[in-house]
């Protein structure tokens, strides 16, 4: 049986992916769980150094804790928070302790008592995942002989932690973990019932397996991707891939032998811009010189990192020194795509319902920082912030009396 070293941060960490689990579960929608699992599993990363300290703390307190689980008990407390909060996070953590002491059949077990226990679906569904997601870092062939036959059940606590655990045992085995998959896929565990032939299951799981094949065999990932039906690359590379900075260099190659022309630029921004929230923007530096970036490949990653650096700080609040921050960074790879950019990050804050009156307000003060009218013009040209009465009253601080014409005219303004 193939057990891996466990981390020794995984105890905040697993209590994280608990909540994102949780909250995304309240949402009830994939693509947001999905989202909520990716971005923790980040956090995770990024909580190495401290997770050392805590999980020691929280260890001394589990060792005086009756070793045995109270899933009931912490059903009735998720039950109760609505779906706002998780249950005391030290509470957590010492059952997350518990279970990382347990071996895979124990856990097992623990996932069948689950089932068996009266509690609302969703409060079971997470108490389930978070077993899983034990499970998969402490022996994730184990996992997928367990569960393997929920890979394509959208519906299954054990679906969205399968790719990771697939993508964990291909970095120890790669062969036998595209041998697995392979011998799934033709079992027909991945037979798609949308009228689109497409397999969101599969893409997902490929995906995985893609990421740990990068660094060890990029010859085997990319000839997976390239097996892919043409009308699912575009799906595949949507939402980038989590890349290494060792398999940056594998990846950009990949992406430019398999996307698009017209799309590469488009795949290479969205990569980018996940990245810029791993390491700084040192980090997307590096991926753009392993990208052999063009100067249009540079002006839309720019274009996209400050566009979406908003998204990490609250959907209603504009982070100031965040978007200086950015538009810094921007300014050194790509200086013509920043103040554009500016605009349509600051607009995008209005359509989240953030304040539009301090949105427009550094609106005009960036505009005026500016030798162009780029950064109001880009704020004003987007359709939410035409929705505001105030936004008319705009028009007249644009210099340039050709585009002050051009936006007056626009049917929202007339």
């Amino acid at each position: 049986m193939l057990c891996m070293k466990l981390n020794p941060w995984l105890f905040p960490g697993l209590a994280l992916l608990a909540g994102g689990l949780w909250i995304g579960s309240q949402k009830n929608t994939a693509r947001t769980l999905e989202q909520e699992i990716t971005t923790i599993r980040e956090r995770i990363r990024q909580a190495r150094e401290m997770g050392n300290q805590d999980a020691n703390t929280e260890g001394k307190a589990a060792g005086e804790k009756e070793k045995k689980v109270d899933w009931k008990g912490i059903a009735g407390k998720m039950r109760h928070t609505n779906g706002h909060s998780m249950p005391d996070m030290r509470e957590m953590i010492r059952m997350q302790k518990l279970l990382l002491e347990m071996s895979p059949e124990q856990l097992a077990a623990q996932y069948h008592e689950i089932a068996g226990l009266e509690m609302e679906d969703p409060v079971r569904q997470t108490l389930q995942s978070m077993v899983i997601a034990v499970l998969t870092e402490k022996d994730p062939k184990f996992a997928l002989e367990l569960f393997g036959n929920q890979l394509g059940d959208q519906r299954s606590p054990a679906h969205w932690q399968l790719s990771h655990a697939l993508g964990q045992w291909a970095e120890r085995e790669p062969a036998a973990a595209s041998a697995w998959l392979d011998g799934q896929i033709a079992a027909g565990k991945f037979e798609s019932k949308s009228l689109d032939g497409k397999s969101e299951s599969l893409l997902r799981i490929e995906k995985s397996l893609v990421e740990a094949l990068l660094e060890k065999n990029p010859a085997e990932a990319s000839a997976r991707v390239k097996a892919l039906p043409e009308s699912q690359l575009e799906d595949f590379f949507r939402h980038g891939i989590q890349v290494e900075p060792e398999s940056e260099q594998a990846y950009t190659k990949l992406v430019r032998e398999c996307v698009p022309t017209d799309k590469i630029a488009g795949v290479l921004a969205e990569t980018a811009q996940q990245l810029s929230h791993q390491g700084d923007y040192e980090r997307v530096d590096g991926f753009i010189a392993h990208a052999s970036a063009t100067d249009e490949e540079k002006n839309i990653i720019v274009a996209e990192v400050i566009k979406k650096n908003q998204s990490m700080h609250g959907e209603d609040t504009i982070n100031v020194e965040a978007m200086d921050k950015a538009r810094a960074w921007g300014a050194k790879q790509s200086p013509g795509a920043v103040d554009k950019a500016t605009g349509e990050a600051l607009a995008s804050n209005i359509w989240q319902e953030g304040n539009f009156e301090k949105a427009s307000e550094l609106a005009l003060k960036y505009n005026e920082a500016s030798s162009n009218d780029e950064v109001l013009g880009a704020f004003l040209k987007n359709y939410q912030v035409q929705q505001k009465d105030e936004a008319k009253k705009l028009i007249d601080r644009i210099k340039d009396p050709t585009l002050r014409e051009e936006i007056r005219n626009l049917p929202e303004y007339k």
